[in-house]
């Protein structure tokens, strides 16, 4: 009797199973039927996706075949305009939060990012304890620590202007290192240094085809470093080093700050009310390692081994490439420059530096300082694309064309974590013109020296080092400056 009714069961369910499975056909045989008399979107035959400047090939890929651009041997659809972004990406955003994690990226220590870590509750978790501590209402604890590494900056600038990359690379990474574990990390420091080196090259390993070896062939990880296609796992043993790394000794260090009396901070405290939670504290540390990497997106120059990498450390995301680009854009533009100046005039004044009050002011009104950041920030930040992965098995009618199953790049520049790193980027333009003048160098002559508008072709995209010189505007501008140390 027990066979027979175990039997019985088993049949049941497979009558269940078939009914659920005919009631799906049922409701999507419309959307099936239609999807068969539809193309993909248009697209070019390759044999390999372009791994340096790639975002410029997708533009030129765009130029050719529209906003949507289908690379059929890669199973691969490239977005190349916001609102088709905005309509697929946000107003559907249910099929669109898994994450394509590749064998190098896995390598390389992609999963201690959430920004690159496929869907799941665990993710969802980790996803929500980010968006508490960094949602607009929370992000006003960051606020003395931005204030204090701006000033900073700006005292930097004015006593060593020749160093304003370096000033500017390491801007973020000590506003993070600050604000989420309570510590003053210097550029020079190990952890800064490693830091910057591992995700560095984790950027550069992200490009589409980089490493196409591993790509095609999985089981290539297994192999050892001096097999031919191996080279990426030179790569992958720096990037897992250095994320590891940012993933402990930070934490580590903070809990013992805490502990001990000397300091506290996000981290510290957060973990502290779930002491012996290891899933939650596992969380606590993704939050910190996502916003940190994040804050790590800076790459050396293609020449490094010619260039002492020391002149070129710390880290940078929106930060870096925003100031940089800002810098950059008010020396080729002096009329801009005066213009951000006055309006900065008009609304601080000319006997204070900006405050982050000011920039509601400026948003209420909206300014043109307000308009320039915003310029600078959907132009020329620094994550160039972002790789994403339908999950939907549906098939999805788009435009007249048929989407499905397919990993989508949207070739837009978007920021992780964008309230904090907003009020860094405009807290730091708004003090630059208000109190400083940015120009070309020039010649024994007095001519003006011509500088490069290239700009970094990896995973993260800055300008590429260039020189200008900065004074402050006015003796007492300089006064204000220098009155922060105190």
């Amino acid at each position: 009797m027990a066979y027979i009714y175990i039997s019985s069961m088993s049949f049941a369910s497979v009558i269940v199973s078939a009914l659920l499975a005919l009631a799906y056909v049922f409701l999507h045989r419309k959307s099936w039927r239609r999807s068969r008399s539809l193309p993909y979107p248009p697209g070019p035959k390759v044999t390999s996706m372009p791994a340096d400047d790639a975002w410029v090939e997708y533009r030129k890929w765009g130029r050719e075949y529209g906003e949507l651009v289908y690379i059929e041997d890669r199973n691969i659809l490239i977005l190349n305009d916001s609102r088709v972004a905005i309509d697929l990406l946000e107003k559907r955003a249910r099929i669109y939060s898994d994450r394509r994690m590749t064998p190098i990226m896995k390598l390389c220590g992609a999963e201690y990012n959430m920004g690159f870590t496929p869907y799941s509750d665990n993710w969802r978790r980790k996803r929500k304890l980010f968006q508490q501590n960094f949602r607009q209402s929370a992000v006003n604890r960051f606020h003395p620590d931005q204030y204090n590494k701006v000033n900073e900056f700006l005292r930097h600038l004015i006593t060593t202007p020749d160093k304003f990359m370096q000033h500017t690379t390491a801007l973020s990474q000590r506003i993070m290192f600050s604000a989420l574990w309570g510590l003053d990390v210097k550029p020079e420091d190990p952890l800064a240094q490693n830091a910057v080196k591992g995700v560095s090259t984790m950027g550069q390993a992200f490009i589409p085809g980089a490493f196409p070896a591993i790509e095609q062939f999985p089981w290539l990880r297994f192999m050892p470093t001096w097999f031919p296609g191996c080279g990426f796992a030179r790569v992958a043993e720096q990037c897992i080093r250095a994320v590891k790394e940012g993933n402990t000794i930070p934490f580590d260090m903070a809990m013992d700050n805490l502990k001990t009396g000397k300091g506290t901070s996000l981290i510290a405290e957060l973990a502290s009310k779930c002491e012996g939670d290891s899933t939650e504290i596992e969380a606590i540390k993704a939050m910190a390692t996502t916003s940190y990497l994040g804050n790590a997106n800076c790459l050396l120059p293609s020449d490094q081994k010619k260039i002492n990498p020391s002149r070129y450390i710390a880290a940078a995301d929106t930060t870096l490439s925003s100031i940089s680009s800002f810098t950059l854009s008010m020396v080729l533009n002096p009329d801009v420059q005066a213009k951000g100046q006055e309006e900065i005039d008009r609304v601080v004044g000319t006997d204070r530096l900006p405050t982050l009050k000011t920039a509601s002011l400026c948003h209420t009104s909206k300014q043109f300082t307000v308009k320039l950041c915003d310029c600078i920030l959907r132009f020329l930040s620094d994550l160039s694309i972002v790789r994403l992965k339908m999950i939907s098995i549906l098939v999805i009618i788009f435009r007249k064309y048929v989407l499905q199953g397919c990993s989508v790049i949207p070739n837009i520049w978007v920021c992780v974590g964008r309230y904090m790193a907003d009020n860094t980027v405009w807290l730091t333009i708004a003090s630059v013109l208000a109190t400083l003048n940015l120009h070309k160098l020039k010649d024994k002559q007095g001519k003006d020296i011509s500088i490069s508008e290239d700009y970094t072709s990896g995973f993260f995209r800055h300008p590429k080092p260039f020189q200008c010189s900065i004074t402050p505007r006015t003796p007492y501008a300089e006064k204000l400056i220098i009155a922060t140390a105190s």
